[in-house]
């Protein structure tokens, strides 16, 4: 239960928005939606902008970890962990789709939906050989 409690304040944090043990603090949140989101990032006009979201979010969940490390707190989990030869494209692609299949993410913050989709697509490996 704390593993989740700390991957969902990740989210939040990358988001926008604050969760601390359950409580939420006011914190900026992008107004678009995932929904908005998924619709930008399935026209060709608008993959630019999507990747380079999504390389932020991406760059966010990576340093967010190195943080936790430097600050002595190295058994924290990890959001996600994208594989450095991964492409933007790769990455958009595997978004839209998670956006597609679920329809309760496309009113909620586009944050939190690219987080949730970065993590379920990019799971991390734990110590004893399995994955999350």
């Amino acid at each position: 239960m704390r593993r989740l409690v700390r991957i969902l304040s990740c989210a939040a944090l990358l988001s926008g928005a604050s969760l601390s043990a359950g409580e939420a603090m006011a914190q900026r949140v992008s107004p678009m939606t995932g929904g908005s989101f998924g619709r930008i990032c399935s026209r060709p006009a608008g993959a630019q902008i999507c990747d380079a979201y999504i390389s932020g979010m991406a760059d966010g969940g990576a340093l967010s970890k190195i943080n936790d490390t430097t600050h002595d707190d190295s058994g924290a989990p990890a959001g996600f962990c994208i594989p450095q030869t991964e492409t933007g494209t790769a990455m958009r692609t595997k978004v839209v789709a998670w956006l597609r299949e679920h329809k309760d993410a496309q009113a909620r913050p586009v944050g939190e939906g690219v987080f949730t989709a970065l993590h379920d697509a990019y799971p991390c490996s734990v110590p004893n050989g399995g994955k999350k």
